[in-house]
């Protein structure tokens, strides 16, 4: 085998003996490459490989007739089937007219070493270098090397080259540049292309379309999308590919089976690949043979529930959840709860992923009505479902002792779950059996067995114990108490012996009628979170004091167990010369020092309050050289249910004569101006001084009083805005109440109304609305739930017996819940919120108030302000509004539901029957009350 030779360069025609040729301008490169076997040539540009001649013989020439300067380079000639080490090479220079240097523009890559072919053109030159256009040196952190033969290799190209740059050499000591050029590194790709598929999750029915779009994005076209699946079906593939700007395109590849199958259930991926890596997203496609819809109930762990039965405390928040699955998607969906459509308490909310559906229904402070069944609907085009959650409230226990006969007694309870009762026996007369009192017997247990009564589906549970109670010859207290997992409750029986006689005894010291006044200053308020002040500790502002010898007693207007109320004349009232006719309440002699006490507490708050229109308001008091004496404005029409009920019988004679058309039906309004007075709200002096103003009377005409005037219904509107207004100005003041009734309300000879409190005015012992609930006497029937049941008082449970108010003035001073005794039943019915029906004069709108005033949940009753205004606006001055309030009437007296029959008790209408008494008697005159 002979040995290889290097292959021969030669330069026209001429053996090359250096490393480099220079072709002189206007002049041919002519090179010729000869070897041993078939030669080639390699150019610097790949374009100029069609210079070289054709053939694969041992020799091959490259020849150009008028090269131009991107010709200066380095050529090689080399074996084609050889060893690769037997080359030769030569460098041309390109000596050209116009340019110095000769490169190509080329797009570099982040992270390369990048050759920069500035190519001399002139042998002569020396210092080839490389800065920015600018005259700046090259960017911090280029490295470069300087190749005379192959121009400027950088190193490691970074981003943060990009610039203009020239190249730079000398010749003959002068600097030459070459043209600017541009260095744009293409950034390398850090990322796999992110891949997104809409869902993670697909459902078909059998026989529909499924199209799944894939989205990516790359800054060129080196990139791939594929799909994988195991899929029955054949589905097709489709790219869609758009540029959205500089180094950016948008690419969204699309996987379509035409008829879903079965089988087609399963995981469908899509890969992204590019440079930096792969990326791939995954979602599943499920094929169903029908629409569906599935509903999973979602109960916090922390619920009392079994099942979809949950319990809840009263007052509590309570969230009922649902999962949904469903295909097609819903279309509709709600809640039916008890107090459907009433809904204020409640806030629904449905979340959307997909196919999958949360929904919530969040219940704020539960009351009792708000127990029973809670169903959840959804519907689709094609399927609906449902949910129901069974919700029972847990309802703490109330007891009620009743006095069945002379040996037994009975104690009835009621909550949730269901109380137990044990029966007390302690010897004395106590509030309880179960509290440590020094020199008293503890209490003894009694056996008596308790009986289930009554069951509701979804409310309390009634049970009651019937004890026998044998003969004794000293006095005791039995005591029931009831309870279950809430809390406990208790009633106590007092009782005497004479003989073999049981006595209910009501004269011991602490079933007393102790006078006690009823209203409550609050110091703060947040929610329903009050502090009340002791009145004892409010100031008394002695500028309210009346000498006590220009007072003159007269006749008494109203007495009660311990004080009375005397009507008098104060002589020098406001000014000296005045003659006031008054009222003066004052105490009895067989009065304790608790009533002395409570009388001076009435006085501070009274002077602490101010004055106002529509309350009965302090004029002054006598607390010095003898009994306490408070002296009040005088009313001389009494309190306004006597009135309401005097009134009765013409007023319903007078409504249903009311003539078509009433020329002019207030005749008889306003034709007498009222004496008013002009006063401060600090007190009365009988000599006038610049911080209290005297009180006089205005410059009016004084008329006869209003009492002998028929009623009609701008009346009562009018009573129950003046109520109103006073109730009002009492919040505003932080005043509680705590016994807003009509006996509480007394008119003047005006007919004004003015808010004032029973008092030591009224005998409560012998009066039937005063129910004794343990060893108290209460107005039960005027009272808000959550004063009967938790002790609550609160300006909302004002509001509460305001709207009784409502009832007692347009049913013209009849009892409220008629023929409904106060016992275990009367409880549960107030706890399940009963309300009574619309009295027979009540018109629609006032009705609507009363309603509003007996929510169960307190913070959703009105104010009294909002109450006011909507009252102000069934008073009017026209006359066409008044006949439209009496035909109202009219048409409620002859053609409505008046609930006199038994049958109404039976319906749906939930409502009370007034059969409870023929005639409504008539209060006694020490009903007459003042604050």
């Amino acid at each position: 085998m002979n040995k290889w030779r290097r292959p021969v360069i030669k330069f026209n025609s001429k053996v090359v003996e250096s490393s480099e040729v220079v072709v002189r301008p206007g002049t041919p490169l002519d090179l010729r490459c000869e070897g041993d076997r078939p030669v080639n040539w390699q150019t610097r540009l790949a374009k100029h490989r069609r210079f070289v001649s054709k053939g694969n013989g041992n020799v091959r020439t490259l020849k150009v007739d008028r090269p131009s300067a991107e010709f200066t380079g380095t050529y090689k000639c080399f074996y084609t089937a050889g060893p690769q080490q037997l080359t030769s090479s030569v460098h041309v220079i390109n000596l050209t007219l116009f340019s110095l240097f000769s490169f190509t523009r080329s797009k570099p890559c982040e992270g390369e070493d990048y050759l920069l072919p500035c190519l001399l053109t002139d042998p002569a030159a020396t210092d080839l270098g490389l800065r920015m256009d600018n005259g700046t040196s090259v960017p911090p952190g280029m490295n470069y090397t300087v190749y005379r033969h192959r121009g400027i290799l950088i190193q490691k190209l970074h981003p943060r080259f990009n610039a203009d740059y020239v190249c730079t050499a000398k010749v003959s000591g002068v600097e030459r540049t070459s043209k600017a050029f541009s260095i744009n590194v293409i950034q390398k790709l850090r990322f796999p292309p992110y891949v997104l598929l809409e869902t993670d999750e697909y459902v078909r029915i059998v026989g529909e379309e499924l199209k799944i779009r894939c989205t990516t994005h790359n800054p060129n076209f080196n990139y791939n999308v594929t799909w994988t699946y195991t899929t029955k079906s054949k589905p097709t593939i489709e790219e869609k590919v758009r540029s959205s700007g500089e180094n950016r395109l948008d690419i969204q590849s699309i996987l379509t089976i035409h008829a879903a199958d079965l089988a087609d259930t399963g995981n469908i991926s899509c890969t992204g690949t590019n440079e930096a890596g792969v990326n791939s997203s995954t979602t599943y496609l499920l094929v169903v043979d029908k629409a569906y819809i599935r509903l999973l109930p979602q109960l916090s762990p922390k619920l009392a529930h079994q099942g979809l039965s949950v319990e809840v405390n009263e007052g509590e928040d309570l969230e009922l959840a649902v999962l949904i699955e469903a295909y097609p998607h819903i279309t509709e969906h709600r809640w039916h709860t008890p107090t459907s459509p009433n809904t204020s308490t409640q806030e629904h909310k449905l979340i959307r992923y997909n196919n999958r559906y949360h929904a919530t229904l969040q219940l704020k402070r539960m009351n009792a009505q708000e127990q029973g069944q809670y169903t959840f609907y959804a519907r689709s085009e094609l399927a609906n479902a449902s949910i129901t959650f069974q919700v029972q409230m847990y309802r703490k226990p109330v007891a009620v002792v009743r006095w069945e006969n002379i040996t037994t007694l009975t104690c009835t309870s009621f909550g949730y779950p269901a109380p137990r009762i044990i029966w007390y026996q302690c010897f004395g007369i106590r509030p309880t059996c179960n509290e440590n009192t020094t020199g008293l017997q503890l209490a003894i247990p009694l056996q008596a067995p308790t009986v289930e009564v009554q069951r509701e589906e979804y409310g309390a549970v009634e049970v009651e114990s019937v004890l026998t109670v044998g003969p004794s010859s000293r006095r005791m207290t039995v005591e029931c108490v009831a309870f279950n997992l809430v809390g406990v409750s208790s009633d106590t029986f007092a009782m005497d012996v004479s003989g073999d006689v049981l006595l209910n005894l009501l004269l011991y010291s602490y079933m007393k009628p102790r006078y006690e006044i009823r209203w409550q200053i609050i110091e703060a308020r947040d929610g329903n979170n009050y502090t009340f002040i002791d009145p004892t500790q409010l100031p008394y502002n002695e500028k309210w004091e009346f000498p006590r010898d220009k007072l003159k007693l007269g006749k008494i207007l109203g007495a009660g167990a311990f004080g009375k109320v005397v009507e008098a004349t104060a002589y020098g009232l406001g000014k000296e010369d005045n003659v006031v006719r008054v009222a003066v309440k004052m105490l009895k002699a067989s009065a304790h020092s608790d009533e002395r006490e409570a009388l001076m507490s009435e006085l501070k708050i009274l002077s602490h309050l101010g004055h106002h229109q529509n309350i009965v308001n302090l004029l002054g008091a006598c607390t010095y050289g003898g009994p306490v004496l408070v002296i009040t404005e005088y009313c001389s029409l009494g309190d306004l249910l006597n009135f309401l009920r005097q009134k009765a019988e013409t007023f319903e004679n007078f409504v249903m004569n009311v003539p078509n058309v009433i020329e002019d039906s207030n005749d008889y309004k306003n034709i007498c101006s009222q004496k008013q007075f002009i006063r401060s709200d600090s007190g009365i002096s009988s000599t006038p001084s610049s911080s209290y103003l005297e009180m006089r009377p205005s410059q009016v005409t004084v008329c006869e009083e209003t009492g002998d005037w028929p009623l009609d219904i701008d009346d009562l509107l009018r009573f129950s805005f003046q109520v109103a207004q006073g109730l009002d100005f009492l919040a505003a003041k932080n005043c509680i109440h705590r016994d807003v009734a009509a006996r509480n309300v007394l008119l003047t000879n005006h007919r004004v109304a003015k808010i004032c409190d029973f008092g030591l005015a009224r005998d409560i012992m012998n009066d039937s609305n005063y129910v004794v609930k343990g060893n108290a006497r209460l107005p039960v029937k005027w009272m808000a739930p959550e004063s009967i049941f938790d002790c609550v008082y609160t300006v909302q449970s004002d509001v509460w017996s305001y709207g009784i108010l409502l009832w007692e003035i347009f049913s013209l001073g009849k009892s409220p819940y008629p023929s409904v005794a106060v016992d275990s039943r009367f409880y549960k019915m107030v706890k399940r919120g009963y309300q009574m029906c619309q009295p027979n004069f009540a018109p629609a709108e006032i009705y609507m108030i009363m309603k509003m005033c007996w929510n169960l949940e307190p913070t959703e009753r009105p104010t009294f302000s909002k109450i006011a205004q909507m009252i102000e606006r069934l008073l009017g001055d026209q006359p066409e509004q008044e006949l439209l309030i009496y035909q109202n009437v009219q048409q409620q007296v002859t053609e409505g539901e008046v609930c006199d029959e038994p049958k109404c008790c039976d319906g749906p209408c939930d409502r009370s029957c007034d059969h409870e008494e023929e005639e409504q008697p008539l209060m006694k005159t020490n009903n007459y009350q003042f604050c």
